[in-house]
């Protein structure tokens, strides 16, 4: 929207500020705040009407310059409710009065537009109800309807003591999704969590978001425009819902439990597998297979347990289905977890795959890839941002190395980082890859080794699914149904996290390095992508 438009405002803005305020420079002084946030908004939101916006805006921040002065005070007194101007030499009944004002100022505050913008007008004002009903749009009786609909609201607040409410912090991890989207743009902040926590349940409308938060009304709908942008609150009818699952703390109590035995049953599957096929994986021949299986496990057990997932999952007909697209060129879901503490840092058992290929810039012909599996414990930024597993693949360095020796030129700084890191080892014949790589046949070979075909097993995992989308259906809104299926395949694949460090407690996989980055779930597959959830 051209900004430009804006002008035609700045003397009604200045005439809405000086009819209601006694002083010229404070008129003058929030008729620039008014027209700042206009403006700000302008750049921020899509506005469908220019002029709806910019009287709410000025009656918001009027709102809050009022209360913010406390020059009046508010007294409401039966049916015939009026805001009175107290005498501020009265001693003690003036401090009465304060806590008053206080009190219907925050209840003031849970009003919508709709009621809060005519009080504020009527009794502050003191704009008659004919001329109300010509600034809105509105019938006298729509008016005065609003205004004792107002004033019932306010007295019920206060009578529940409602608004004396302890703010407490959210902490919530938000820096993950299953696709393309950015949660914690619009999720970072107290406000938009508390809005979005308090209509996770249900839809509420803005007052009783207001209500439900002890946030004052005009600060959630100025914050609701972005959240309906991100895709984060759905508008249904007049009323808001979070458009996500947030997993509790004690939803992810409830479903840990019933992984114990079946983590166990797995592990004993791979450390037997690790034993029986180590002489099958170096008779493959590629480069890395004399690495060991306390190795190259930390690639088998998460490539073989998320591709057995997804397999259960659609038999039992528990895809996670097509990726909605979002408001803001994004797709896929919000996945927010509540987290212990403000650190806000994912389960250590989430466990996930970074792919480096052809979108990292890559000028080679050859279809490869190179893929980081990581449990969340052990997770290392640095192998795949920065001098990591995408700045190898873009610069060619696996395609253009020979049995693990790198025949790309290095400077000495991209050596040093790429040694640093664990992904690269310098050798007398020069560098070499710390990572095994495969042909993508040869890697089907490994894969297949360790496939998992016993039926108790399967079956068993199987249970454990339905148990888990049996689970999330009994915590999750309904209308949120669509997207348990992903969050299930999110949590089945922490299954992988699990086992591991199970493995690694008995010494059938290599202890991480308190110093170093575990690289071991690093490897290259020259090729076509392989399927690795």
């Amino acid at each position: 929207m051209d900004q430009n438009e804006m002008l035609q405002y700045v003397e009604p803005i200045l005439c809405f500020c000086r009819k209601r305020l006694s002083s010229s420079q404070d008129a003058e002084d929030l008729a620039g705040d008014i027209i700042l946030h206009v403006l700000t908004g302008m750049k921020k939101y899509e506005i469908q009407s220019l002029d709806a916006w910019v009287w709410r805006v000025a009656h918001n921040r009027y709102a809050r310059f009022i209360h913010a002065q406390s020059k009046s005070v508010m007294v409401l007194s039966g049916d015939e409710s009026v805001f009175d101007v107290a005498d501020p030499t009265d001693g003690e009944a003036h401090a009465d009065e304060t806590d008053e004002v206080q009190a219907v100022f925050q209840c003031l505050h849970t009003l919508s537009a709709a009621y809060r913008n005519i009080f504020v007008d009527y009794y502050l004002g003191e704009k008659s109800v004919r001329k109300l009903s010509a600034r809105y749009s509105l019938p006298e009786t729509t008016i005065k309807w609003r205004l004792n609909e107002g004033r019932r609201k306010i007295k019920d607040r206060i009578g529940k003591n409602d608004m004396d409410k302890i703010y407490k912090r959210i902490h919530w991890n938000t820096g993950t999704c299953n696709g393309s989207a950015e949660p914690d743009r619009y999720l970072h902040s107290q406000l938009a969590r508390a809005i979005c926590l308090a209509a996770y349940e249900k839809p509420l409308t803005v007052e009783e978001i207001s209500v439900a938060t002890g946030i004052p009304a005009l600060y959630i709908e100025d914050e609701l425009p972005r959240l309906e942008y991100g895709d984060a609150i759905k508008k249904i009818s007049n009323k808001y819902a979070a458009d996500f699952i947030i997993f509790s703390l004690e939803n992810d109590g409830t479903l840990r439990n019933v992984s114990a035995q079946l983590v166990k049953t797995l592990a004993d599957h791979f450390e037997k597998s690790f034993a029986e096929k180590a002489d099958a994986v170096r008779a493959l021949s590629f480069y890395g297979s004399d690495f060991g299986m306390e190795r190259l496990g930390y690639i088998a057990v998460p490539y073989v347990l998320r591709n057995l997932i997804r397999k259960t999952k659609a038999e039992l007909h528990f895809e996670n289905g097509e990726y909605p697209v979002r408001k803001d060129g994004g797709y896929g879901w919000f996945i927010v977890e509540e987290t212990e503490d403000e650190r806000e840092e994912a389960d250590d058992y989430d466990a996930g795959c970074n792919v480096a290929g052809d979108d990292s810039g890559s000028a080679s012909a050859m279809g490869s890839h190179i893929y980081y599996y990581w449990v969340n414990k052990y997770y290392n930024n640095c192998l795949y941002h920065g001098f990591g597993t995408r700045w190898m693949c873009a610069h060619s360095l696996p395609q253009s190395s020979e049995n693990g020796l790198v025949k790309t030129a290095l400077d000495d700084e991209a050596a040093a980082r790429l040694i640093g890191s664990g992904l690269l080892l310098k050798s007398s014949s020069g560098y070499r890859l710390n990572f095994a790589c495969f042909g993508k046949e040869v890697f089907d070979e490994f894969a297949a080794l360790f496939a998992v075909k016993d039926p108790v097993i399967t079956n068993g995992l199987a249970v454990w699914i339905k148990d888990l989308r049996k689970g999330f259906a009994s915590f999750v809104p309904k209308r949120l149904d669509s997207q348990i299926n992903q969050w299930v395949s999110c949590y089945a694949n922490r299954l992988a996290g699990y086992v591991t460090e199970e493995l690694i407690r008995r010494g059938a996989l290599e202890a991480p390095e308190e110093d170093r980055p575990l690289t071991h779930g690093v490897f290259y597959v020259e090729g076509e992508y392989v399927k690795t959830i």
